[in-house]
């Protein structure tokens, strides 16, 4: 898969070029891995990492917050189907 980031530049949707100069219809400048795909992307306020072939996003999966995970166990006894579950939303 390669990668690339598509920038909006002052309403017009463009591939972030290889060289430093915006020139008409630049090269795209594409990665072969998420890491350094994300690195570029940080550099850009409106950055989006799409796959070059696809032009399709590519989805980034994070990590649970702290809240989130609580919420989760907490869900998870709400929904246990063993006759153990308590039932009660004990958030609201």
């Amino acid at each position: 898969m390669r990668l690339a980031i598509v920038i909006d530049v002052d309403g017009d949707i463009m591939y972030v070029p290889e060289g430093a100069v915006f020139e008409n219809y630049p090269k795209p400048k594409l990665f072969n891995n998420l890491k350094d795909a994300q690195e570029e992307c940080a550099k850009w306020n409106t950055g989006i990492i799409v796959d070059f072939d696809t032009n399709k996003t590519v989805p980034i999966i994070r990590s649970f917050d702290d809240e989130e995970r609580r919420r989760s166990i907490e869900r998870e006894e709400m929904n246990r189907d063993d006759g153990t579950g308590t039932n009660k939303d004990s958030t609201r």
